[in-house]
C-alpha cells in the first residue's frame, strides 16, 4: 500500500512537471512565431519607406512630450503586471497606458530640433517607416488575449530599435527618463547579435588597437571640446559592451611601444583570451584610464597585433573550442589620427605594404579571415594612409569628426559581422536573452529577431525586434524555481536552435563580393570611404561634386564639411550614377527618399506633457484614463488602513477564541457539579 501511494504521488510531481514545460514550450514557440512576424511587418516598412514619409508629420508620440488618447487607460498591477512605484503600490495608483498607439523614444544626441525633433534624415525615416507596424502591433495585442490569458500571463510589449538608435514600443508609456534609452546598449538587442549560432562555429575574434601617442591628445576638431584620446574611449567601450563571454578579445594600445592593455608585462608569446564580463570590465577600467605619451609607430603596433593573431590561432588554448569547423573571422579595429612618426624613414607606401604582408600570412594559415575597420579621429583626408590600407586588404576606413556619435563609429563593424544572419538560412532565427533588468524594474526575458534591408546587396542590417515576458510569469507558468525556469527555457530554445540551424562554415563564413565590401564601406564611412579603381580616373561622366584624385586608388569627396554623423546612408543620383559607372554596383548603395530635404521637422503628434514631471504625466487611479493629484496619496492612505480582508480575519479569529473559551467553560462548570 505504500508502495502505490509513492507511485501515485511520483507519477502525480512528473505529471505536473511535464504539464509545465508544455506550456513553457507553448509560450517560447508563440513569442518566437509573434517576434518572427514583427519582424517580416518592419522589413516591410522598410521596403516601401519613402512612402511612410507623406503621413509622417505631427503622427508619432514622444516619450515625455506627448499626451496619448482618450483611449488610454489605467491598469492596476493585477491586470498590467506592472507597479509604476512613483504612483503607489499599483492597486488604486498606478501609470498610464495607451493600447491604441506605439510611442518613440531617441537619445537626446539624436534629438536636436525643435521638441527634442530629430534633424538626420536616416533617424527621421526610422521613425516614419516604423509607423505603420503599430496598426499590427494593435491587433496582434488584442487577437491574442485568449491566449495569454490561459496562461496567467500579461501579453507582452513589443518594440523595434534600429542600429539609428529610435526606439518604437507599443503599447505606449511615458518614460521616467527623457532621452536615455539608446536600445542599441540595452541587453536585448546586443543578445541579438549572437557571435555564433551553433557549435559548430566559432565565435568572433577582436583585435582593438588604440593608439594614444602624444597627437591623441589633441581635440577631435576646433569645434570640439573634446580629445581624440576621450572620443576614443567611448567608442572603444561601446564595442567592448556588444561582447558576448564566447567571443575572444585583445587591447592593444600603442605610441612607441605596444603593449597589451590589461597584461602590460606579459611575455610572448601574446594571446588573446576569452570575452568574459570579468575581463571585459577589467579591460574597460584600464581603457577609462588610458593617458597619451610618446610619438607613434604603427609598424611596430601592426607587427606585434599580428604575431599576438598568429599565435592564438596556434594555440588549443586561445582557439579553447571543440569544432570541427575551422573558419576564424577576425576583426581588427585599428584607432589613430593618422599620424605616425616612427619607424625613420616610413613612408605610406611602406606601412600599407607591411600591412598587407601581415593580413596575408594570417591568411594563408588556414581558413582565416581578417576584417579590417581603420578609423581616422580628426581627419577625413580620403588620401590619408588609413584609407589606402582599407582599399588593399579589402578593409573599411571610417573619418571621425564632431558630428559622429561614438556608439555609432563602429556601425560598419557590427553590420558587416551580422552579414551571415541575413541570409536565407537564418531568415527565421530568434535568439532569447538572459534574464536582465527591464526599465521597469522588473527581471525579464526577451526573444528578438534581427530586421534587415533585403533591397541592398548584402542584406544590410536596420536594427533588432524584441517582445517579452517577466521572470516572474516564466515561473508561474513552469511552475518551478527561478533555476529550474531559467534551465527549461534554455533547453527548449537550444534545441530549437540545434533542429533548425545547423549551421555549416560556409553559412557563416563572411565572404562578401567586391561590391557587397563597397555596399559596407558607403554605409560604414560614406561616399569618401569607397575605393575607385584606378581605372576611373578617365571615366568622364564623373560629376563635378564627387571629384576623384589621382591617388593609388582613387577616392570620392567626403561629405559636406567633411562630415558623416555615422547614421546617414543615402547617396545622391548622381553619386549613385558615378558609382554604377565605376563599380558596376547596382543594388550597393542606398539612395534617398524623393525630396529628402524636405523632409518633416516635427513629428510628435503632441507636446502637451512638455516639461511636466515624470509623476504629473504618469500618474492615474486605477479605472480612470488621465493623470491624478490624488496619487500617491490613495495609495499611501490605503496603506495605512486595515482592508476589509483583515477586519474579516480579525473578526473570524475573535469568533474562534471565544467559541474556545466559552466551551472550556462549559466543560469546567459541568467537571466542577460531577466532583460535588
Amino acid at each position: 500500500m505504500k508502495y502505490a501511494k509513492l507511485i501515485l504521488i511520483l507519477s502525480a510531481v512528473l505529471h505536473i512537471a511535464r504539464a509545465g514545460e508544455e506550456e513553457v514550450e507553448a509560450l517560447i514557440f508563440r513569442l518566437n512565431s509573434d517576434v518572427i512576424e514583427l519582424r517580416n511587418e518592419v522589413e516591410s516598412s522598410i521596403a516601401t519607406r519613402c512612402d511612410s514619409i507623406r503621413g509622417c508629420l505631427k503622427s508619432s508620440y514622444d516619450e515625455c512630450q506627448s499626451a496619448y488618447t482618450e483611449l488610454q487607460s489605467c491598469p492596476s498591477e493585477s491586470e498590467l503586471g506592472i507597479v509604476f512605484t512613483v504612483c503607489g503600490a499599483g492597486s488604486r495608483c498606478n501609470g498610464l497606458i495607451d493600447y491604441s498607439v506605439s510611442t518613440v523614444r531617441i537619445p537626446e544626441n539624436l534629438a536636436q530640433g525643435p521638441d527634442r525633433n530629430p534633424t538626420n534624415p536616416a533617424v527621421i525615416e526610422d521613425v516614419c517607416m516604423t509607423l505603420p507596424t503599430q496598426r499590427w502591433m494593435v491587433k496582434k495585442y488584442w487577437e491574442e488575449k485568449t491566449f495569454w490569458s490561459s496562461l496567467g500571463v500579461a501579453r507582452p510589449q513589443m518594440y523595434f530599435g534600429s542600429d539609428t538608435g529610435v526606439f518604437r514600443i507599443y503599447p505606449a508609456r511615458q518614460s521616467e527618463e527623457c532621452g536615455k534609452y539608446d536600445p542599441r546598449t540595452r541587453p536585448w538587442y546586443q543578445a541579438a547579435l549572437p557571435s555564433t549560432i551553433s557549435n559548430a562555429v566559432k565565435p568572433r575574434r577582436v583585435i582593438i588597437m588604440l593608439d594614444t601617442s602624444r597627437s591623441m591628445g589633441e581635440k577631435l576638431n576646433a569645434r570640439s571640446e573634446q580629445t581624440k584620446l576621450s572620443y576614443m574611449k567611448q567608442s572603444v567601450i561601446a564595442v567592448l559592451n556588444t561582447l558576448s563571454p564566447n567571443d575572444s578579445i585583445a587591447v592593444i594600445r600603442f605610441a612607441e611601444i605596444p603593449r597589451l592593455v590589461n597584461r602590460p608585462s606579459q611575455v610572448p608569446p601574446y594571446l588573446w583570451e576569452k570575452a568574459s564580463k570579468a575581463t571585459v570590465a577589467n579591460i574597460i577600467d584600464i581603457v577609462n584610464a588610458l593617458e597619451v605619451n610618446g610619438r607613434s609607430n604603427w609598424n611596430d603596433a601592426f607587427g606585434f597585433a599580428f604575431n599576438l593573431i598568429n599565435n592564438s590561432l596556434e594555440s588549443n588554448a586561445a582557439i579553447g573550442d571543440e569544432s570541427y569547423c575551422d573558419l576564424e573571422n577576425i576583426a581588427v579595429l585599428f584607432f589613430s589620427d593618422g599620424e605616425y612618426n616612427l619607424p625613420a624613414g616610413a613612408t605610406d607606401e611602406s606601412v600599407v605594404s607591411f600591412v598587407s604582408a601581415k593580413v596575408t600570412e594570417t591568411e594563408n594559415m588556414g581558413d582565416n579571415h581578417v576584417h579590417m575597420f581603420l578609423y581616422t579621429l580628426g581627419h577625413n583626408d580620403p588620401s590619408g594612409v588609413e584609407k589606402k590600407i582599407s582599399c588593399a586588404v579589402d578593409g573599411y576606413w571610417k573619418p571621425v569628426l564632431q558630428g559622429t556619435s561614438p556608439v555609432n563609429v563602429t556601425n560598419g563593424y557590427q553590420t558587416l559581422f551580422s552579414t551571415p544572419l541575413g541570409t536565407d538560412a537564418f531568415y527565421n532565427y530568434t535568439t532569447w536573452s538572459n534574464p536582465y533588468n527591464f526599465t521597469s524594474g522588473r527581471l525579464g526575458y526577451t526573444v528578438s529577431s534581427l530586421v534587415y534591408d533585403r533591397n541592398v546587396e548584402p542584406p544590410r542590417f536596420e536594427g533588432a525586434v524584441g517582445m517579452d515576458v517577466s521572470v516572474d510569469a516564466a515561473i508561474r507558468v513552469f511552475n518551478g524555481t527561478l533555476l529550474e525556469t531559467e534551465d527549461a527555457i534554455k533547453r527548449i530554445t537550444r534545441n530549437i536552435t540545434v533542429q533548425n540551424y545547423n549551421t555549416t562554415c560556409d553559412q557563416q563564413r563572411i565572404n562578401l563580393t567586391k561590391c557587397e565590401i563597397q555596399s559596407i564601406r558607403h554605409y560604414a564611412g560614406g561616399n569618401a570611404a569607397v575605393c575607385i579603381p584606378e581605372k576611373t580616373q578617365t571615366v568622364s561622366t564623373t560629376p563635378a561634386t564627387l571629384p576623384v584624385n589621382a591617388t593609388t586608388n582613387i577616392t570620392v569627396a567626403p561629405e559636406v564639411d567633411g562630415e558623416t554623423d555615422g547614421l546617414t546612408d543615402f547617396i545622391s543620383e548622381e553619386a549613385a550614377d558615378f558609382f554604377e559607372d565605376a563599380l558596376n554596383c547596382s543594388k550597393a548603395f542606398v539612395q534617398p527618399c524623393p525630396g529628402y530635404e524636405e523632409y518633416p521637422t516635427n513629428l510628435w503628434r503632441n507636446v502637451e506633457m512638455k516639461d511636466l514631471t515624470y509623476q504629473d504625466r504618469v500618474c492615474c487611479e486605477v479605472g480612470t484614463n488621465e493623470p491624478s493629484d490624488d496619487c500617491p496619496k490613495l495609495d499611501e492612505v490605503a496603506s495605512t488602513k486595515i482592508s476589509k480582508t483583515a477586519i474579516f480575519g480579525i473578526l473570524f479569529a475573535s469568533l474562534v477564541v471565544v467559541e474556545i473559551v466559552g466551551c472550556y467553560f462549559c466543560f469546567y462548570v459541568r467537571k466542577q457539579r460531577a466532583n460535588t
